[in-house]
């Protein structure tokens, strides 16, 4: 059956704090970043936030150089990758393993995004801390206060090299990220980042593998209601008034159907508060900003009438799980419209009806135009100090092998999420991949391509992830009828720590 892509410019959150989709359902091989002649081995200062352990490397030909990297080591790698992405993290450990012979990785699934933070934060406690872990920029910001968050630019800046191959990355590869990634690894998106020893031009994170939300619907559905145009495809709505009016019809065409499914209550006010100006949090105090924010909380009521009156959509908590499986059920029983992470596309994917993907609507300003902020999700990758120059440098070669485009191309077909190099997209196995539009992983991906300008994130401090929490809580309380706005959205200032 044929599979509609909408290109228009315009996961598991609930109540908890931070993924939009899980790496259990991905994989990818590597090709070697390129090498230059010799075998010097450079290693750079080791700088952390904080108390930083500085090595003084010596000098030769302008280069620092250290000893060949023959005495080996382990790198610790944790993730949250099942058993067929770390399949996929194989190909870039022997890789990195055959380039520099004596050193292994040990790549090990801790559970889930919060399982990785609350095990990191144990072991940076302990000095036992991994090389290299998946993270979010709430993560970080918590493990900024250790004073062993490892500043990137070091490696990233470096002119030396290892076996032959370069540590650093050139002005042109720099470029090769996609900007809305890339900067999201910068310190001036952290709050407080001087405070613990970094600059504005640091360099905390870099990214590894990016999701973000869509809207999944029912195209047979849209055409037997009438929004069909011309040539035969489902007209979409690219509007949250669009949507509305739309979801008005569906729901007296098909009266045993949701019109609206949303997985993450979080996201959702998130996104509204972007695309509208709303407030919600700033990276500076007053760190939480929603308390008194009236267009907020009156749209929150609003919603409260949508759902409780009008019987308009249902969420992941309301629903109690995964709302791609009421999208999957169709009209009889089901959702018409389903927002979730692009990461997750395969769970929306069904052959009883015909299927699109789309942009989550935008929301249209006092003058017209539409603003289609939609919030960047997916893992980063942060290194720690574990107290060798040497072993830290090569953790962070590994780490060019998990981004160098060719890896990033398997790693996005197999898993759904977004690479994050730009010349990724260029390869021609991707390319193929992007252009199959009976899969439904393809489709997601090739959307998603389509909204990196519209991509944002949220500031990340102590206290950014409770916040995603307690909006989250806050809109459930309200749509249930539990709470007013302004009662939910003050309870939820005074969860964060708010007076």
């Amino acid at each position: 059956m044929k599979k509609i892509k909408v290109l228009s410019t315009a996961f598991l959150i609930g109540l908890s704090a931070i993924a939009l989709g899980s790496c259990s359902k991905d994989e990818t091989p590597t090709t070697a970043p390129a090498t230059t002649g010799g075998t010097v081995t450079t290693a750079t200062p080791t700088t952390t936030g904080g108390a930083a352990t500085t090595a003084t490397p010596t000098t030769t030909g302008g280069a620092a150089t250290t000893t060949s990297p023959s005495s080996g080591g382990e790198i610790k790698f944790y993730n949250t990758c099942g058993d067929k992405l770390q399949a996929v993290i194989d190909i870039a450990i022997d890789t990195f393993e055959t380039k520099y012979p004596g050193w292994t990785v040990t790549s090990t699934q801790i559970g889930g995004y919060d399982d990785v933070y609350n095990t990191c934060v144990t072991n940076l406690q302990a000095n036992t801390q991994p090389d290299i872990a998946y993270c979010y920029s709430d993560h970080v910001a918590k493990y900024m206060q250790s004073g062993k968050v490892l500043d990137l630019n070091q490696y990233i800046n470096s002119t030396g090299n290892v076996a032959g191959n370069p540590i650093g990355y050139t002005a042109e590869e720099i470029a090769d990220f996609i900007p809305g990634y890339y900067n999201e690894g910068k310190a001036t998106m952290y709050a407080n980042y001087e405070k613990y020893g970094f600059t504005a031009n640091s360099i905390l994170t870099m990214p590894y593998s990016k999701s973000t939300e869509l809207m999944y619907y029912n195209a047979t559905a849209l055409k037997e209601a009438g929004y069909v145009d011309a040539k035969g495809n489902a007209i979409v709505p690219t509007t949250w008034d669009e949507l509305w009016d739309v979801a008005n019809v569906l729901s007296e065409k098909y009266p045993t159907a949701m019109p609206l499914c949303y997985d993450s209550e979080a996201n959702w006010v998130i996104n509204m508060c972007m695309q509208n100006g709303w407030n919600y949090t700033s990276a500076s105090e007053p760190y939480y900003l929603f308390k008194n924010d009236q267009n907020l909380a009156n749209w929150m009521d609003q919603m409260y009438v949508k759902y409780e009156d009008e019987l308009m959509f249902e969420t992941q908590t309301t629903y109690g799980s995964y709302t791609s499986s009421l999208f999957t059920k169709g009209t009889d029983g089901g959702c018409i419209f389903c927002i979730g992470s692009s990461g997750g596309a395969s769970y929306q994917a069904t052959d009883a009806f015909e299927w699109g993907v789309a942009p989550i609507p935008g929301s249209t300003q006092a003058d017209g135009k539409v603003n289609n902020s939609v919030i960047s999700q997916g893992p980063s990758l942060v290194m720690f100090n574990t107290g060798s120059d040497e072993k830290q440098t090569m953790a962070w070669l590994f780490i060019k092998e998990l981004l160098d485009p060719t890896y990033q191309a398997k790693f996005s077909m197999q898993s759904g999420y977004n690479p994050v190099r730009s010349s990724t997209y260029d390869i021609p196995d991707y390319e193929a991949f992007l252009e199959n539009d009976e899969n439904i992983i393809s489709v997601a991906a090739s959307v998603a391509k389509t909204l990196q300008n519209a991509f944002y994130t949220s500031p990340a401090f102590v206290g950014s992830a409770d916040a995603r929490i307690a909006i989250g809580a806050a809109f459930v309380y309200v749509i249930q009828g539990e709470k007013s706005a302004s009662k939910a959205l003050e309870d939820a200032y005074k969860t964060c720590g708010g007076k």
